[in-house]
This record gives C-alpha cells, sequence and structure tokens, in this order.
C-alpha cells in the first residue's frame, strides 16, 4: 500500500499515514511515494514503523539506495526516457508520463533487462490481466484505476484484485 508524501490529491501527511499503518495487518508492506528525496521525512517514516520502502519518482545516488537498504527497505525507482534507475534499486517502476493521472503508460517501453520490475499507469480490473500476461512484472501498482470520482472504491478494488488473481492463475 502506498503513502503518497509527493504534492497531489492524494498527499497524506506523516500523522495519517501513521493512523492508517496502525489500521494494517503486519504482513501489509507501506511505501512512501516521493517526487524529491526528502531525508528527514524518510528518517521520521522508518523511525516510527510507518513504511518499508520507498517509491521514487526522481534520481537517487547509489549511496542513499546503500543507505535506505542498510535499514531494510525496499527501493523503487521510477525508470523512463530521463530518469535511469540505479542499478541497486529493488524494483524498476515503469509508469505513465503524468503518474496517477490515469493514463496508460507504454507498456512497449519497458525494457527491464532482467532486473524486477513494477507496472503502473492507467492500469484497471479491465486490463490488468493483460498488462500481467505479456509483460510478466513483480508487481501492479494502481491508483486512479480503483477511484470513482477520484474516491478509492471497495467495488473496484475487489474486481482489480480479482483480475490480478486470475491472471496469476493462467500464468502458473
Amino acid at each position: 500500500m502506498g503513502f503518497v508524501f509527493a504534492k497531489s490529491s492524494r498527499q497524506v501527511s506523516i500523522e495519517q499515514a501513521k493512523k492508517i499503518r496502525k489500521q494494517l495487518l503486519p504482513c501489509i508492506k507501506t511505501i512512501g511515494v516521493f517526487t524529491e528525496f526528502k531525508k528527514q521525512t524518510i528518517e521520521i517514516l522508518i523511525e516510527q514503523k510507518i513504511i518499508q520502502g520507498v517509491q521514487f519518482h526522481t534520481k537517487i545516488s547509489t549511496v542513499e539506495v546503500d543507505n535506505l537498504q542498510s535499514k531494510g527497505l525496499l527501493i523503487f525507482q521510477i525508470a523512463n526516457k530521463t530518469t535511469k534507475p540505479a542499478k541497486k534499486v529493488d524494483y524498476w517502476m515503469f509508469d505513465s508520463k503524468v503518474p496517477g493521472s490515469g493514463q496508460l503508460a507504454d507498456w512497449n517501453q519497458i525494457d527491464a533487462k532482467g532486473h524486477p520490475f513494477i507496472v503502473a499507469g492507467g492500469l484497471n480490473a479491465d486490463n490488468v490481466g493483460t498488462v500481467i500476461s505479456k509483460l510478466h512484472p513483480e508487481i501492479v501498482d494502481v491508483s486512479s484505476g480503483v477511484e470513482i470520482n477520484g474516491q478509492k472504491n471497495d467495488n473496484e478494488i475487489a474486481k482489480f484484485i480479482r483480475s490480478v488473481k486470475d491472471a496469476d492463475e493462467k500464468n502458473k
């Protein structure tokens, strides 16, 4: 589950993230989403055990990747024509040109060269099965694809999860 700390309509405060984290089962990993490296915020989130990973939509140095991984965090980094992910990050992330917009990512541009990767960008219950069967990502990321009028919708979330499970079963 992602907590967006970048400026957006989905942005949460540290306190909001903490409150939500306390309501989740311990097995659910939570990821902080950032468009710039905010060391102090990330440190607070780690200390308060709010996140288990960080998703960067920006460049990050190998030194910072090493530092965060030494604290047990998973590191996800956007991969596109302008941002080449650090080789040491745990997952490369392929998203649309405008993350969070609901626009489809250009799935033909995905070239992970054997590196674990995530696909995001315009995913919903109707297309996620195709993405899984064609690209075989380790993780799929959804936000607007499970919303109605800008709000997460339980029925849309359930449909998305069913589609992911169905695709996984077909690809075994």
